[in-house]
């Protein structure tokens, strides 16, 4: 696994922009990449896997909704989340790179993160490259946008949360 690399990243009004890095990271997971897709459009799997995700239900073809209990840094609450899952390939069978948006809502502002995962078969298991960027806005940015950029600043901050999931990826593999 490579080490977190992270970079700042814009095109957000200012008060926005603040918030906002690109985190990138290399994980394996101990299965082929179509096994990792199809766990990855599964609704129970996705609640294993994410952190602190419940009550994940399937609302349409790579739409999910359920709650999400986030606590990085300033951040924290229960949010009412959406997933959206996209297939992202030139190749199509199976797809090699996957797109996944998340938003989760309270009252206090939204939290996005927007994930480009790229699949390298590896015989009896994958590669994932991916790329995250966190948004934050509403209250949760004017508030604890300064404080959670400080934390996500943290040498391999990105690369710690996708250990995480990664690691239980592969043990639902």
């Amino acid at each position: 696994m490579s080490p977190d690399r992270s970079a700042a990243s814009s095109g957000l009004p200012a008060s926005d922009a603040a918030d906002s890095r690109v985190f990138q990271g290399r994980n394996v997971v101990a299965a082929p990449a179509d096994r990792v897709w199809q766990m990855l459009q599964d609704p129970v799997v996705l609640a294993r896997v994410i952190p602190g995700l419940s009550d994940v239900e399937r609302v349409g073809e790579g739409e999910f909704r359920g709650k999400l209990i986030l606590n990085a840094g300033p951040v924290h609450g229960t949010f009412k989340t959406t997933l959206n899952i996209s297939d992202e390939s030139a190749s199509g069978t199976p797809p090699d790179t996957m797109r996944a948006q998340v938003e989760g809502r309270n009252l206090t502002g939204t939290a996005r993160l927007d994930v480009q995962l790229t699949f390298t078969d590896l015989g009896e298991g994958c590669r994932v490259d991916w790329l995250a960027t966190p948004q934050l806005s509403g209250l949760l940015s004017r508030l604890g946008g300064s404080l959670l950029e400080r934390k996500l600043a943290e040498e391999g901050a990105g690369q710690r949360y996708g250990d995480q999931f990664f690691s239980r990826l592969s043990q639902e593999a």
